[in-house]
């Protein structure tokens, strides 16, 4: 499921140490004015099975089957936000929805600075040719901790002692 997350569309306010800006938008509300003139929209009625199902409602919309909606459901929040929806379980049998006839079209509602679209290319440059470090790390303080031996639970060192043990009649615990 590939749902675009808050930490990736949230803007960060560099004037704030990094902090989140929860007041820029990420994604135009509402479906007039001219920069959506060539998107046409169409309108789905909500029906009883749909209720508090967004994902179903999009899947009916584009009538995708469920092996094609993994691909699509990063659109659900567009779907929301141009239906001023806030909660998806709000929806209701009878709820008219809008939405733009070509499900390509969802990406014009996203709000996308210049410096979004910088770091995008750059992180599919990095995919690319980056190869990450696999190899696993070690503490070496705890390295050290297991190396000289320093009391363990018997059970987690290397060569377990036995836990109770009797000595010149007297009992010794820990395996010390």
């Amino acid at each position: 499921m590939d749902i675009k997350s808050l930490f990736h569309s949230i803007r960060k306010d560099s004037t704030q140490n990094g902090l989140s800006n929860l007041f820029q938008p990420t994604i135009k509300h509402g479906v007039g004015g001219q920069q959506f003139a060539e998107v046409k929209f169409g309108s789905y009625t909500v029906t009883e099975s749909d209720e508090m199902r967004i994902d179903l409602i999009l899947q009916n919309i584009y009538e995708l089957d469920n092996i094609d909606m993994v691909d699509f459901y990063q659109h659900v929040d567009v779907l929301l936000a141009l239906n001023n929806i806030d909660n998806p379980l709000n929806i209701k049998k009878g709820t008219v929805m809008l939405f733009p006839t070509q499900i390509g079209q969802m990406e014009l509602f996203r709000i996308e600075d210049e410096v979004d679209k910088v770091k995008s290319s750059r992180r599919g440059i990095l995919n690319k040719l980056g190869v990450p470090n696999k190899q696993t790390r070690k503490d070496k303080s705890r390295s050290d901790y297991l190396n000289n031996g320093l009391a363990l639970p018997p059970t987690a060192q290397s060569t377990p002692k036995t836990p109770v043990d009797i000595k010149n009649g007297k009992f010794i615990i820990g395996g010390l």
